[in-house]
């Protein structure tokens, strides 16, 4: 009995299937050790948890986060979500909006007094 065309078809799609998966997982391994790469002391982090903070130690499997000044809390390598670099931070920092007139001017005393309401006749 001959094979059929959709025997073909079912085999290839198969076989990009496996291939899609080994090259996706091969990328998610090279991000994740050029993650763990940059993961130093000094550097500024965010954690799954959303816990953002400076690292102060690293060892072997954990690091230790400070997140508010005398507050250290130690994490699982792992949990590390991204490094945030130092240098995108400081120019959001130094931006700050500045209003041209103050709020408290904008009104006088004149709008603020108040008036007493009408009464409408039935």
């Amino acid at each position: 009995m001959p094979a059929s065309n959709n025997d073909y078809t079912i085999f290839l799609l198969i076989a990009v299937f496996v291939a899609f998966l080994f090259f996706s997982s091969r990328k998610r391994k090279k991000q994740a050790a050029t993650l763990t790469d940059s993961v130093k002391v000094g550097a500024k982090v965010v954690m799954l948890g959303g816990i953002t903070g400076k690292i102060v130690a690293v060892n072997a499997d954990t690091v230790i986060v400070e997140s508010t000044p005398g507050t250290q809390i130690e994490f699982m390598k792992a949990a590390v979500r991204n490094v945030v670099p130092g240098e995108a931070k400081a120019s959001v920092e130094t931006k700050k909006p500045v209003a041209k007139t103050p709020a408290a001017k904008a009104t006088s005393k004149a709008s603020t007094a108040k008036t007493p309401a009408k009464k409408t006749a039935k």
